[in-house]
């Protein structure tokens, strides 16, 4: 029963995919329980370059929306695309944390799937790693 390094990096990453996915399907459950929906403007586009040997652009959308006290709000959203999503003038609806009026989703169907698709991909990298650390164990040699 030989277990390499790469194989409990494989692990190690589907556990932090599960976790990262179940922490944004609490983020967007908390959010839709507790917050405010309001619609917003995509005001304009950001153009982000990665780091690497393997450059790739990704593109987030600044989003502005006036929360139900009246106050205006401006912010890059988190999530990058490529291509993007939104083109400037678009209109989203943003649900907003009403104890942060920062911390903001935009309602679609990337958010609502985000989640569930990080805790897939999670669970089938650890099934994946499991079998075949199963069907490696039985190798003649």
């Amino acid at each position: 029963m030989n277990v390499s390094i790469d194989e409990l990096l494989l692990l190690a990453g589907g556990a932090f995919l599960i976790v990262l996915g179940i922490g944004k399907l609490n983020e967007r459950r908390k959010l839709l329980k507790t917050g405010a929906k309001v619609d917003g403007v995509v005001f304009s586009v950001e153009e982000e370059w990665g780091v690497g040997t393997r450059r790739s652009r990704l593109y987030y959308p600044v989003i502005r929306y006036v929360t139900i006290e009246k106050e205006w709000v401006t912010k890059r959203y988190e999530v990058g695309t490529y291509p993007p999503a939104y083109n400037e003038g678009d209109h989203v609806t943003v649900i907003y944390d009403l104890a942060d009026i920062e911390h903001y989703i935009i309602d679609n169907i990337t958010t609502k799937l985000l989640g569930p698709v990080f805790i897939i991909l999670g669970i089938l990298l650890m099934l994946g790693v499991g079998a075949y650390y199963i069907l490696n164990q039985y190798q003649p040699g």
